[in-house]
């Protein structure tokens, strides 16, 4: 599951809890990949990408900026910040977080998010990323 850069996991493989994944995903760990979003009235200028498909990503988060997250937050103008990406504003969903406990004030916190409201031609565009960086493997 966790690797370099170009990692990358086979279409609907198993994850943790019997969980299927529909899309490629590539390990984005060390690698010039960041996000930026809004939630709320908060600005996260440049998270860690460790994860991206064509159906979302994780993300590592600063404790400070995942305070006001919880399963079901939305983050408004996502932009993924690599030159082999499409730089377009998306809308994602946090569908899990890692790490976020009652008291905790530093650290990281590991998000799961799917992208939503995604144009089939933005998806297409970071499938073929993803595949392609799985090829060179």
């Amino acid at each position: 599951m966790h690797g370099g850069p170009g990692i990358a996991e086979e279409q609907a493989v198993g994850t943790e809890g019997g969980e299927r994944r529909r899309e490629i995903r590539l390990s984005t760990t060390g690698g010039p990949y960041r996000v930026s979003f809004q939630s709320r009235e908060r600005h996260v200028a440049d998270a860690r990408l460790v994860n991206v498909s064509a159906g979302g990503c994780g993300l590592e988060l600063q404790m400070a900026d995942a305070r006001d997250l919880d399963a079901g937050s939305v983050l408004e103008a996502f932009f993924l910040l690599h030159p082999d990406l499409p730089c377009v504003p998306l809308k994602a969903v946090v569908v899990r977080l890692l790490g976020k406990v009652p008291g905790k004030t530093s650290g990281y916190v590991l998000a799961g998010v799917e992208f939503s409201m995604i144009t089939p031609f933005v998806q297409q565009l970071i499938r073929d990323h993803v595949e392609a960086r799985a090829r060179a493997e």
